[in-house]
């Protein structure tokens, strides 16, 4: 409202990921308002590997590929793969390239968007009422999710993050969230409280990204990157939701598509 543009920061890592650009085109291609959105992504690769600033084909053969169109809105900081320090660095440095954009989004390398999940998931944040509210989940599969005619959900269901359990022993014990329970929502018009935070898929005011930001001292971390943002997020004063419809699905290494992403 107020005239302001409600511009959409999307935050992507990826690691040696060949389906990165693959992900960019989607999240420009399926949106109402690409002019809207724009892309920063940490992209750690070896010498040899697909870049994901690098459309398919050359712009000068076919410029109305999404990366050529909206090339000016996709930011890249390409680094050696063998410089890697984990996730939660990478994503540290994927913050660091947020610019005042109204939303913050963040997600994996590996996703599919449906149509105008643009609109979609900001309809959503809002039916929340909530300026501090977080709508994040543990991505559906792909599979038999999205009509590749239409661009739309097949979906009925959605995740919720609530299935989460201590591992490891002693001191040295951690929160692990599992396989996250998925089904049809039970409350209609509004996203779903949770009590916790996921990196693969999390949208928000764009102040999330400023106020929560990732810390740059945790090398070689997995289990604990979740936990440590959704903890400090929760004690700054932000709320999860799951969202009470799913915008895009994640490519997992199973099914039909298990010699896919071990390319």
């Amino acid at each position: 409202g107020g005239g302001t543009l409600e511009t959409i920061y999307v935050a992507i890592s990826s690691y040696r990921d060949w389906q990165c650009p693959v992900t960019v085109a989607s999240v420009f291609d399926r949106a109402r308002h690409p002019e809207r959105v724009r892309v920063a992504v940490v992209d750690q690769i070896d010498p040899g590997d697909g870049k994901c600033g690098t459309p398919p084909e050359p712009c000068a053969d076919d410029p109305g590929q999404a990366l050529c169109l909206f090339g000016d809105r996709i930011d890249v900081y390409e680094m050696d793969a063998s410089l890697a320090v984990g996730p939660v660095y990478a994503r540290h440095l994927g913050h660091r390239m947020y610019r005042g954009e109204y939303y913050a989004m963040q997600s994996d390398a590996h996703v599919e968007f449906v149509r105008d999940w643009d609109v979609d998931i900001a309809d959503q944040w809002k039916s929340a009422k909530n300026e501090m509210a977080v709508l994040t989940a543990y991505l559906s599969d792909i599979q038999k999710s999205i009509d590749e005619k239409t661009g739309l959900s097949l979906r009925n269901s959605r995740p919720i993050m609530c299935r989460t359990d201590y591992e490891g022993h002693g001191h040295n014990k951690h929160l692990r969230h599992g396989q996250q329970p998925e089904g049809e929502p039970g409350i209609h018009g509004t996203p779903t409280l949770e009590p916790y935070w996921a990196a693969g898929y999390s949208f928000s005011r764009g102040h999330f990204a400023v106020n929560v930001p990732y810390d740059g001292h945790l090398p070689m971390i997995f289990q604990g990157e979740e936990i440590s943002m959704g903890l400090r997020g929760f004690t700054y004063g932000y709320d999860y939701y799951t969202p009470e419809k799913s915008v895009c699905f994640h490519m997992y290494a199973t099914g039909v598509n298990k010699a896919k992403r071990h390319k």
